[in-house]
C-alpha cells in the first residue's frame, strides 16, 4: 500500500467549494473501463499523497491599492509583489529578502523594525502545477496553519476562510482544479490581528523588562481568538512588530477518490498486567456518493495486513473497529512506549486504507504508542484529608516528572523539521521527560512527532493566560482547542490538556475543554490552568508560582524538602548565562563590557528577581568575585548556572515518592522555567538559540540521571535517588577536598538496596565539611554498584558551614594542569570526536569546558552533541567525551577543532594532542585578567 504522510490529512472538517463531484460516476462510484480495449481508468490512481506548496510564494502588504482576491488568484501579473517564505511570517520574508536584518543578533528589535508591520493584512500569492484528475477524483487544499485569519481564493473564486492560529483549513476545490489545465492560482488574504497593543520597550535601568508587563501595555492582545500572543512582548521575548502574522504552516494538496479518510484515532487499551493491548481505531469519513456503499478496508499494523468490509454512508458518519472484527488489533506482549530513561519510546505502525471496486479512495499511514498513565495519587494535605494528587504513573511505574517549560519555539516562527527535531533531541540527552508546550504555542504536527520519538511526555496547555483580558471570541477558541485535540491526539507523547496558564480561563472555556475532553479524548486528564484544577473530579498538589530567579542551592532543597505544599512545582527557573561567544553574538560590540537597554531586550531583567541585570551582576560579583571584564562575567556566570538550575531538579529527586517523619508532601514533579529559548536570551534557558550547551544544559543532564547520588545543600545528607523500576546496591565513595587538591576526609557509605522509585539517605556529611581547612570544599561522590562498576559519578562545591562566605576564595585556588587528547573518526552518519581530558596536576580542575570549532573562522560549530561537558576533576582523575558531528556538518567543516577552557588552566603544565583535530586553548574565555577592570559602567 501507498504510504501517507500523516501530518497533511487528519481532519476534523470539511469545505467544499465549486459544484460538487467532478465526473459521471457509475455504481461503484468509479468510471468503468471503456469496452474497446482502452487502457483501464482502474489502473490510474484515485488517491495522491500530499504534496507541498512550498516554493514561488510572493506576497505583499494589503492596502487600498492591492488588486482583489479574485485577480491575484489568476495569471495575470500583480505588481509590487515580494518573494515570500512559506511557511513563514511577513518578517521572516522581509529578512530574507535583505530588508532587515535578523533583528534579534546584535539589535534592539524596536529600535530595528517598524512596529507597523502589525497594522496591515497580507496578501500572498503563488502558482503550483496540479494534476489531470480522473472521474471520482477530488482534490483537497490543506492549510495547516494561519495566523490570524485567512481567506483563500483560488483559480478567481473565493473558496473559504481559516480562523485562529491553530485551525487547519482543507478545501475541496475538485470542480476548481479540473478546469485549471496543469496549473493553479493560489491567493491567500492573511488578516491582522483584531486587539494590539503597542510595543514594549526594553530599558536596563527600570531592573524589569518591557515595563514590567506581560503582554504589552494592556494586554489586549490576550482578546482575539487563539494566536501568539505573547509576541506582545513579555519578560522572555520581545515585541514582534509583525505579531508572527502569516502562513506559518505548510500548505499541501493531495487528491482522493469520492470516499475520504477525514479522520483515524487510534485508542490502545493495555491491560493492567500489560501482557495483551486491544487496539480501537475510529474512523471518520465524508462520502460524496449518493447513497451506502459497501467498501472494504484494508491495511496493515506491525507488518500483519487485514481487511474487513463495512458499509459507508452517504456524506459524513463514522465507523469503529475493534479486534472482534480484525484479529491483529489485539496486541500479545506488546512493545510499550515509555517515557524517556525508563524504556524504550516504542511506536507501532498503522496503514489504514478505504478501497471499492479494487481502488484506494484514500489511504492514511500513521504511528502511535501503546501506554497506559494513571494521573494520581492521595497525599494528606494541609488540612489532614488526602487529596488526589498529581502524581503520574506510565506502564504501572511511578515517574517523578523532570520537565522543562517551552514559551515559543522560535519567536519569528522559524520552525523546520530538523531544528524542532534538534530542541526535543536535547531534551532527551538532558534526561528530562516532559515539556510543557505553554498555553499551546508551539503546536504543530512537527513537535508531537519528535517528543514521540524521543520518549518526552507533553503538558499541553491551551491559548488563556491571566496576564489579560480573555478571548474575545470563545466560539472560535473552543473550535481551535478541538481542531488541535482532534488533530494530535494519536501521540503518546500528549500526556494531559491543560486549559491554559496560571489561573482559571472564564467558566464557558473550562466548561468547554471539559466537554471536548470528555467527548474527544476522554482516556487524558483534563486540567483547568497550570495553577489549579476547578474542573468535575479536579486533581490537586500541584502549582505554579517560581521563584524565577537565582537563588542558592540550599533554598530549592528547602522548598522540596517534603514539608511544602503542594508537591508538584510546574514553574521554577532562574538566570542562565551563555557562553562568552554566544553573548558576543547576540549584543552589539559597543555593549559587550557595558551593559544597557541591549541587554535587557535579551531579557537580563527577567521578571524584576535578584532587582534586575543590575542585581544579578551584583549578586554574581559578591558570590564568585568582582567582574573582571566580559570573559570574567561569562566564566563566573557558567557557576552560578550550574549550582542553582542542579539544585532545581536534584532537590525534587533527594525528596521523592515516600514521605518520611515530618516530611509528609514527597516531590512528585519539577518542571523548570524555562528550558527552551525563543530568542537570544540571559535567562530561562539550558541551552542557547542557536542550540549550544552551556552549563545549564549540563546541571540538568547531571541532575536528572535515572540513579544518582546527591548532597542535600540544606541538610548535607548524601542521598540515592532512583527513578528505575528496580532496586539498586553498591557503595557511595566520598571524597572532600580543600582549596589546593588535598582530599581531608574519606568515608564510603553503604548502600543497601535504595527502593526503586524511591530516594534513600545513606549517610550525612555536615560534621566533616565544618571541619574543612578553608572556607570552600570541594565533594566527590562516586556511586559504585555490587560488582564494582562506577555507576554514576557527582561533584559540588561547597561553602565550609561553619563559616559560610561564599566563593570569593575560589581566585585564590591555582589553576588546573590538563592532558587533552583529541582523536577523530569519520563514518557514514559523521564525525566523531573522542577527547580525554585527564587532570594531571594536583590543584581541582574546575568547570573544565569544551567546544567544537571552525580553525579558519573560529566560529562555533553548532549543533554538536556532547555526551558530557563542564567537567570537574580532581588530581589523576580523567573523563572520556564523546562529540558527534552530523554528516552534512562534517562535510561542510573540512578544519575541525577542539578547544578548552576551565575556571582556571595552568598553560605550561598542560598538555594537547590531537589526531585528525586541532586542539588548542581557548583564549578568549581564559583572558579573565585584564590590567585594569573594563567591566561596567
Amino acid at each position: 500500500m501507498t504510504q501517507l504522510n500523516r501530518r497533511l490529512f487528519l481532519s476534523s472538517g470539511i469545505a467544499i467549494a465549486g459544484g460538487g463531484l467532478l465526473g459521471t460516476l457509475g455504481e461503484s462510484g468509479i468510471a468503468e473501463a471503456s469496452p474497446g480495449g482502452a487502457a483501464s481508468t482502474r489502473r490510474l490512481p484515485l488517491h495522491i499523497d500530499g504534496h507541498g506548496i512550498n516554493s514561488g510564494w510572493t506576497f505583499t502588504a494589503a492596502d487600498g491599492t492591492t488588486v482583489p482576491g479574485a485577480r491575484l488568484a489568476s495569471s495575470r501579473p500583480v505588481a509590487g509583489m515580494k518573494p515570500a517564505v512559506v511557511p513563514g511570517t511577513p518578517l521572516t520574508s522581509m529578512i530574507a529578502n535583505g530588508e532587515y536584518p535578523d533583528p534579534l543578533y546584535g539589535h534592539i528589535v524596536t529600535d530595528t523594525v517598524p512596529d507597523t508591520l502589525k497594522d496591515t493584512d497580507y496578501w500572498y500569492r503563488v502558482a503550483f502545477p496540479v494534476p489531470r484528475l480522473i472521474p471520482g477524483q477530488r482534490f483537497w487544499l490543506h492549510f495547516e496553519g494561519i495566523n490570524y485569519l485567512g481567506t483563500i481564493w483560488l483559480d478567481g473564486t473565493r473558496v473559504g476562510t481559516v480562523e485562529g492560529a491553530f485551525k487547519r483549513g482543507d478545501f475541496d476545490v475538485t470542480d476548481i482544479v479540473a478546469k485549471a489545465d496543469g496549473t493553479a492560482h493560489l491567493a491567500v488574504l492573511v488578516g491582522k490581528l483584531d486587539y494590539t497593543d503597542p510595543p514594549s520597550l526594553p530599558s536596563y535601568a527600570s531592573g524589569v523588562t518591557r515595563g514590567g508587563r506581560n503582554g504589552g501595555k494592556t494586554g489586549i492582545t490576550l482578546k482575539n481568538g487563539p494566536t501568539f500572543f505573547c509576541t506582545a512582548g513579555w519578560d522572555w521575548l520581545p515585541t514582534i512588530p509583525d505579531r508572527d502574522l502569516g502562513i506559518w504552516q505548510p500548505v499541501t494538496w493531495s487528491t482522493t477518490g469520492p470516499i475520504r479518510l477525514t479522520d483515524v484515532r487510534v485508542d490502545p487499551t493495555l491491560s493492567d498486567d500489560l501482557s495483551t493491548a486491544d487496539i480501537t481505531i475510529d474512523l471518520a469519513l465524508d462520502s460524496a456518493l449518493g447513497e451506502s456503499r459497501s467498501v472494504v478496508l484494508r491495511g496493515s499494523l506491525d507488518g500483519h495486513e487485514f481487511e474487513h468490509t463495512v458499509t459507508v454512508p452517504a456524506g459524513a458518519g463514522s465507523i469503529t473497529v475493534t479486534p472482534k472484527d480484525i484479529a491483529c488489533l489485539r496486541l500479545h506482549r506488546p512493545k510499550l512506549w515509555w517515557p524517556n530513561g525508563y524504556g524504550d519510546p516504542h511506536r507501532y505502525r498503522l496503514t489504514i486504507g478505504v478501497e471499492s471496486s479494487g481502488r484506494v479512495h484514500d489511504e492514511r499511514t500513521l504511528d502511535f504508542g501503546v501506554r497506559r498513565i494513571e494521573y494520581t495519587k492521595p497525599i494528606q494535605s494541609q488540612d489532614g484529608t488526602p487529596v488526589d494528587c498529581l502524581a503520574i504513573t506510565v506502564n504501572n511505574l511511578p515517574i517523578l516528572v523532570m520537565g522543562g517549560n517551552w514559551g515559543l519555539d522560535e519567536a519569528l516562527k522559524r520552525i523546520p523539521k530538523q531544528r524542532l527535531r534538534a530542541q526535543v533531541r536535547l531534551h532527551r540527552d538532558a534526561n528530562l521527560n516532559l515539556i510543557r508546550n505553554w498555553n499551546g504555542q508551539s503546536s504543530t504536527e512537527d513537535f508531537y512527532e519528535a517528543c514521540d520519538e524521543f520518549g518526552i511526555l507533553v503538558w499541553q496547555d491551551f491559548f488563556c493566560s491571566t496576564e489579560g483580558p480573555p478571548p474575545g471570541n470563545t466560539a472560535r477558541d473552543l473550535d481551535n482547542i478541538r481542531d488541535c485535540i482532534v488533530r494530535f491526539r494519536n501521540h503518546p507523547s500528549i500526556l494531559l490538556w491543560c486549559g491554559g496558564n496560571e489561573g482559571p480561563p472564564p467558566q464557558p472555556l473550562v466548561d468547554g475543554l471539559d466537554a471536548l475532553v470528555a467527548e474527544l479524548d476522554p482516556k487524558r486528564a483534563s486540567l483547568t490552568s497550570s495553577a489549579g484544577d476547578t474542573g468535575k473530579n479536579a486533581i490537586g498538589g500541584y502549582s505554579s508560582g517560581g521563584p524565577y530567579h537565582w537563588v542558592t542551592p540550599s533554598t530549592h532543597f528547602g522548598l522540596a524538602d517534603g514539608t511544602h505544599w503542594p508537591p508538584f512545582h510546574n514553574e521554577i527557573g532562574s538566570y542562565s548565562i551563555p557562553t562568552l561567544e554566544f553573548i558576543r553574538k547576540m549584543i552589539p560590540e559597543a555593549s559587550w563590557e557595558h551593559p544597557d537597554d541591549s541587554w535587557a531586550d535579551r531579557d537580563v531583567n527577567g521578571n524584576g528577581g535578584n532587582g534586575g541585570g543590575a542585581g544579578y551582576l551584583r549578586l554574581t560579583a559578591q558570590r564568585y568575585g568582582e567582574l573582571q571584564n566580559l570573559p570574567d562575567f561569562a566564566r563566573k556566570s557558567q557557576l552560578m548556572n550550574y549550582e542553582c538550575i542542579k539544585a532545581i531538579y536534584e532537590a525534587s529527586a533527594a525528596n521523592m515518592e515516600s514521605a518520611a517523619p515530618g516530611k509528609p508532601y514527597p516531590r512528585t514533579g519539577v518542571i523548570m522555567w524555562m528550558t527552551n529559548p525563543a530568542q537570544p536570551s540571559f535567562v530561562w534557558q539550558m541551552y542557547t538559540h542557536d542550540l549550544e550547551a552551556h552549563s545549564s544544559f549540563y546541571a540538568v543532564q547531571h541532575a536528572c540521571r535515572r540513579v544518582n547520588v546527591i548532597l542535600d545543600s540544606q541538610t548535607y545528607d548524601v542521598v540515592v535517588a532512583n527513578h528505575t523500576g528496580a532496586a539498586v546496591r553498591g557503595t557511595v565513595d566520598v571524597t572532600l577536598h580543600d582549596l589546593d587538591g588535598k582530599a581531608f576526609g574519606r568515608t564510603s557509605l553503604r548502600v543497601g538496596g535504595a527502593a526503586p522509585s524511591d530516594h534513600t539517605v545513606i549517610g550525612n556529611l555536615a560534621t566533616r565539611l565544618k571541619s574543612a581547612p578553608s572556607d570552600v570544599a570541594f565533594v566527590r561522590l562516586s556511586f559504585r554498584q555490587a560488582h564494582g562498576a562506577e555507576r554514576v559519578r557527582n561533584f559540588y562545591w561547597v561553602e565550609n558551614p561553619a563559616r559560610a562566605a561564599g566563593f570569593l576564595s575560589l581566585n585564590e585556588m591555582a589553576p588546573a594542569a590538563l592532558s587533552v587528547v583529541a582523536d577523530a573518526k569519520h563514518g557514514r552518519d559523521g564525525l566523531e570526536l573522542a577527547v580525554e581530558v585527564e587532570n594531571i596536576g594536583r590543584a581541582v580542575a574546575l568547570m573544565v569546558h569544551l567546544q567544537v570549532y571552525d580553525t579558519r573562522t573560529g566560529e562555533r560549530i553548532l549543533p554538536a552533541t556532547f555526551d558530557d561537558n563542564y567537567l570537574n576533576l580532581v588530581d589523576g582523575e580523567s573523563s572520556t567525551v564523546r562529540v558527534r558531528l552530523d554528516a552534512d556538518q562534517a562535510r561542510k567543516r573540512k578544519d575541525i577543532g577542539v578547544r578548552v577552557d576551565s575556571w582556571g588552566i595552568d598553560q605550561r603544565a598542560s598538555r594537547l594532542r590531537g589526531h585528525g583535530v586541532a586542539v588548542t586553548f581557548n583564549q578568549e574565555a581564559l583572558s579573565v585578567h585584564p590590567p585594569t577592570k573594563t567591566f561596567g559602567g
